[in-house]
């Protein structure tokens, strides 16, 4: 049994995530911190964003609990740099890791362009179909990267909320980390963006300030890199 998990916060990597899980006819299941819910499934493949060159907590924690024998990384990165993500997840699952691969694709706080290049999935589901251990080797990480990336992200990025809120809470609901009452945020917000990106009346905008939007026009990166 074969099923796809992801923790998407603007909806790159569900994109992602959306199209293996239709290519392989299994299920889909996002990451929700609700680690009690996990199967046993033979095969599982993860894909999750790149966070200020880290793992998202919640999928840290998520890795540590998956029990599948089979695993398969898949990380999505906004065309800057993905550090080590892959390897650092390598060390935290149980199950053999048969393939991973970095994709490009627009960054949370810059675009909304989902597209991406579907071959690059098409090796790693004929290998999920014949399973073989593969090693992700240690890849460059700025060594600045572990220092507070949530608190960076909030010092960066501005989430503020109009009059067309309602208190509906479907902000709560979707925040991974209990950072929404009302529509106002506090400081365990790591601008993941699903509560802006899931607002039904579009009552939550972000904006960039200076500093990264200095940052994110010096680079781009479309390095694509599939491990098999």
């Amino acid at each position: 049994m074969i099923k796809v998990y992801y923790f998407s916060g603007s909806g790159h990597s569900f994109a992602v995530a959306k199209y293996i899980s239709q290519q392989l006819n299994c299920e889909i299941a996002e990451i929700d911190g609700k680690e009690e819910r996990l199967s046993a499934e033979k095969t599982a493949v993860v894909v999750f964003p790149v966070y200020c060159q880290n793992i998202p907590k919640q999928v840290k924690i998520f890795l540590q609990n998956i029990t599948s024998k089979y695993i398969v990384l898949i990380a999505t990165y906004g065309k800057i740099s993905y550090g080590r993500v892959l390897y650092e997840a390598q060390k935290l699952v149980s199950g053999e890791v048969i393939a991973g691969a970095y994709i490009p694709m627009g960054h949370t706080f810059l675009s909304g362009d989902y597209s991406f290049d579907t071959e690059i999935l098409s090796p790693i589901i004929e290998r999920i179909k014949s399973p073989q251990r593969v090693h992700i080797p240690k890849t460059r990480k700025n060594p600045l990267s572990n220092i507070f990336p949530a608190f960076r992200s909030r010092v960066s990025v501005e989430i503020t909320k109009n009059e067309d809120c309602n208190n509906c809470g479907v902000c709560e609901k979707y925040c991974p980390v209990e950072a929404l009452k009302n529509g106002r945020i506090n400081s365990k917000c790591i601008r993941c963006l699903r509560c802006v990106t899931n607002c039904p009346q579009q009552a939550l905008q972000y904006k960039n300030r200076r500093i990264l939007k200095k940052y994110l026009d010096s680079f781009h990166k479309d390095e694509i890199v599939v491990y098999l």
